[in-house]
């Protein structure tokens, strides 16, 4: 964890009892507000059905009043006068249907709810007033005449002792239901009216008024019996708000829903708009904390940076003297055996044939151009590791030949691999031959020691004025595509060859800097476990006429393996 991570880690343990409380708090409080709108709606659900109770005790008290009158209360056969104050007491009280008066055996007498005499005696409502002697509301049904959403108000009479009739008045509920959702006033609020046997007649969509619903739930039993509360319904995802609250001396009900979205938005916005400026706060807390935690870990990190480097260079050192005390050993040992032998020579002369005395010298001075090209590879990664490009020296070189003696140096290290070369028999270019053949030395070289298992080794060249092309192709462990391009770099190597193979991680790096000093480039393809193919690319000049005999000319068609 950073110096920065650590402090922004102690800032934000100080605050946290804080942010805990402050969001607890908030949450208290939405809760809180919640439950106050919940009250509101269930006062207002009280209120609408306190208006109901005394709308119908207002019209019960009507009805009971104008039963009572002679012309009705001592009805016993239709006659005219009876008719004439039924159509009087109908046109003086529009909110009704029309008044009827129904006999003790439950045909109708007088009255304007119909042109032609009735039978209401299988009514309900007609058995219930004759058998309690009381003003009765009947359950909600839909009006023969009008074909709206009615109930009907029977007040009992008696036009002689033992023998009671009912005077009817029916009344259609879309007017009191209009005037008690205006007065509501809320919108989204929803009102709906039950009647004892849960019927909807009193309902938000002017449409449903011409027909009945039967509705059920928790909130409809808890109102039927006379409770009063409110709830949060769920449905499709959304939830609902309802308040209920009984009709008194009816067992109606009154049920108000409203989204809750709707109904607590107040609440939710201004718990947002307190959270919003918590967050801000705590923004402008945590952005001082970044800069403060940055600047006091810069220097922290530069320290930490420092040791990493100079810990990395002495790794870097030490692999590297490894590296190049086991390079040097084995020409140092070919120079060592031929100075053996030449000494036995010079103590016993003619010991030694001059055959063997030849080989001897051939030895002693392939050993010490080796050594002479490891030195100069030394010297090359200290220019590199310095950031100083190579000081090269061009000059004719057949570039075939070089190419065609890495192979053969190579070959002599390995039993298990065969290196083969494809290409032009000689190619004449100028460049720094040493150089060069370092950069493919060190191509091959790598090939062979990413083939454990042996195998063969593909070198070919072609030259396509004005470039030459050199492929070597292994089929080795591969390169991980995510390091094809780390490999390059200084004391970089792929991750597939960590603690399996030693190395330095600077033999593809000398390469690419050598090959692009002389203009061209150098790239690999890698497949894990089917091998890789490195490709180098450089520019040369061939002479095209005898204008310019100084450059070297197009090399020849002929090939060799």
């Amino acid at each position: 964890m950073s110096q920065r991570a650590r402090i922004l880690w102690v800032i934000v343990l100080a605050i946290a009892p804080l942010v805990l409380l402050s969001g607890v708090g908030l949450w208290q409080q939405v809760k809180h507000e919640e439950e106050r709108i919940a009250a509101e709606r269930l006062q207002l659900a009280q209120a609408a059905a306190f208006a109901t109770a005394a709308f119908l005790e207002g019209q019960v008290a009507t009805a009971a009043a104008i039963a009572l009158h002679p012309t009705i209360a001592r009805a016993r056969q239709p006659s005219r006068e009876l008719d004439a104050f039924t159509r009087k007491v109908a046109g003086e009280h529009p909110e009704w249907e029309g008044v009827g008066v129904i006999g003790p055996d439950g045909n109708s007498i007088a009255g304007s709810l119909s042109g032609a005499p009735s039978y209401f005696g299988d009514r309900a409502y007609f058995r219930h007033a004759v058998e309690s002697g009381k003003p009765v509301v009947s359950a909600a049904l839909i009006g023969r005449r009008s074909g709206k959403t009615t109930v009907v108000i029977a007040v009992p009479v008696e036009p002689a002792p033992g023998q009671r009739g009912v005077m009817l008045a029916p009344l259609p509920t879309d007017r009191f239901g209009a005037g008690l959702m205006a007065k509501i006033g809320a919108r989204a609020v929803a009102l709906t009216v039950i009647d004892a046997e849960g019927q909807a007649f009193i309902r938000p969509d002017p449409d449903d008024l011409t027909s009945l619903k039967r509705l059920s739930g928790p909130e409809v039993d808890a109102v039927l019996a006379g409770k009063a509360g409110t709830s949060i319904t769920s449905a499709g995802g959304a939830e609902t708000l309802i308040a209920y609250a009984p009709v008194a001396n009816f067992g109606w009900g009154v049920l108000l829903s409203e989204p809750a979205a709707s109904a607590f938005a107040p609440a939710r916005v201004d718990a947002l708009e307190r959270a919003a400026v918590l967050a801000v706060i705590l923004g402008v807390v945590f952005g001082l904390g970044w800069i403060l935690a940055g600047r006091l870990s810069q220097s922290f990190a530069r320290a930490e940076q420092l040791s990493a480097e100079l810990q990395r260079a002495l790794e870097t050192r030490d692999e590297f003297l490894a590296a190049a005390a086991h390079d040097l050993r084995n020409p140092l040992a070919t120079i060592q055996a031929a100075g053996e032998v030449l000494e036995r020579a010079a103590e016993r002369p003619g010991s030694v044939a001059r055959e063997q005395l030849a080989r001897v010298s051939e030895h002693i001075l392939a050993a010490s151009r080796r050594m002479a090209r490891l030195l100069n590879g030394f010297l090359d990664v200290a220019h590199l590791q310095i950031g100083r490009p190579l000081e090269l020296e061009r000059s004719r070189a057949d570039f075939a030949a070089l190419v065609r003696q890495a192979v053969s140096e190579q070959q002599q290290v390995t039993s298990r691999h065969r290196i083969g070369f494809l290409g032009p028999d000689e190619l004449i270019v100028n460049i720094d031959g040493p150089r060069m053949q370092r950069a493919v030395e060190n191509l091959i070289g790598n090939a062979v020691k990413y083939s454990p298992e042996g195998g063969e080794v593909s070198v070919r060249m072609q030259a396509r004025p004005p470039e030459v092309l050199l492929s070597v192709e292994d089929r080795g462990i591969g390169i991980p595509p995510a390091d094809l391009e780390r490999i390059f770099a200084r004391f970089e190597r792929g991750a597939n060859v960590a603690g399996r193979f030693s190395g330095t991680g600077i033999g593809l790096a000398i390469a690419r800097q050598i090959v692009e000093q002389h203009g061209g480039t150098l790239t690999v393809e890698s497949t894990v476990g089917e091998g890789s193919t490195f490709t180098l690319h450089f520019p040369f000049l061939c002479e095209t006429d005898a204008s310019t005999p100084q450059e070297p000319p197009c090399p020849t068609p002929s090939s060799s393996t």
